[in-house]
């Protein structure tokens, strides 16, 4: 008897694991890694379009410049995989008075709602990761007890992102017209930082109404941040499609790599820059890549 009773519970155990098995969403395949090569400059392209979501495109679309030099482009993936967001809060407390504006609240909500399924993120507000690495977007809170978007936490976003699960690392900013001010570390040395880790940056910055003056010299800081790092600035009013419409474009990107015909190892700036077709009868397309790379030095 039992024996009949374990070879039941195994039967059923069986049973119930090929039906969860059956249900599991279908598996991106992997990206192949780039080949392992020290001279092999990498870096993300975003492409976005006038009107809708960009087509998904080849190598054959773009065209990769530095310093004004067209540069043939050796290494080239789709990259739709689940990402790694570090999500900065900046837009206010639920102290504040008044307190920040709903859809702003919701914008980190509904930025990882439409990134691709599985990603992950961790939530940093203020100096404190009150959220760390997970995949629950449930555990986004309606409310936030600290907030601030400066130099000092865009900096410690950096380096908590080096611990991420995904190679496709971006540090997602969320903050008010008086953010981006107020830290101790010297803009030149968080812009560095956004240099040497080139993980993707992008601004929301939301004209709330009734603010104080603008932090002109913290926004200039935020934009220099993500031109640096290939990434975008959003400075208008509040908007959730704006947030819906940034996940969106960010759902697929393309990493590319190339051998720069500047051989020499002078430790000097390397301007980039991408072009991209747009179709004859589509949308207008426009790609992002980061503003350049110090080269290695001998």
């Amino acid at each position: 008897m039992g024996q009949i009773r374990t070879l039941l519970v195994l039967s059923l155990s069986l049973s119930m694991t090929a039906v969860a098995v059956g249900q599991l969403p279908a598996r991106r395949p992997l990206v192949p890694p780039p080949p392992p090569d020290f001279n092999l400059i990498l870096s993300y392209i975003t492409v976005t379009a006038s009107k809708g979501t960009a087509p998904r495109l080849s190598a054959k679309d773009f065209q990769l410049f530095e310093d004004n030099e067209e540069q043939k482009i050796d290494y080239f993936a789709v990259q739709d995989q689940p990402a790694t967001i570090g999500i900065l809060w900046g837009g206010g407390t639920g102290f504040d008075n008044p307190g920040p504006d709903p859809d702003v609240r919701e914008c980190p909500r509904a930025f990882m709602k439409n990134m691709v399924a599985g990603s992950e993120y961790f939530l940093l507000s203020g100096d404190t990761v009150t959220t760390p690495y997970t995949t629950n977007i449930g555990l986004i809170p309606n409310n936030f007890r600290l907030s601030g978007a400066s130099t000092d936490t865009v900096f410690i976003g950096f380096d908590v992102l080096k611990e991420a699960a995904n190679s496709r690392r971006i540090l997602l900013v969320i903050t008010t017209q008086q953010g981006g001010g107020g830290g101790q570390l010297e803009n030149a040395y968080v812009e560095r930082a956004a240099i040497r880790q080139a993980y993707q940056t992008h601004i929301m910055s939301f004209i709330t109404p009734d603010a104080d003056i603008p932090n002109h010299e913290g926004q200039i800081f935020l934009n220099e941040i993500a031109e640096l790092t290939g990434g975008t600035f959003y400075g208008g009013t509040t908007s959730l499609p704006a947030c819906v419409n940034l996940a969106k474009n960010l759902q697929v990107q393309y990493l590319i790599g190339h051998h720069s015909t500047n051989i020499a190892r002078d430790g000097k700036w390397r301007r980039l820059n991408v072009k991209v077709e747009s179709p004859a009868d589509g949308p207008k397309l426009k790609a992002l890549i980061r503003r350049g790379y110090y080269a290695a030095k001998k």
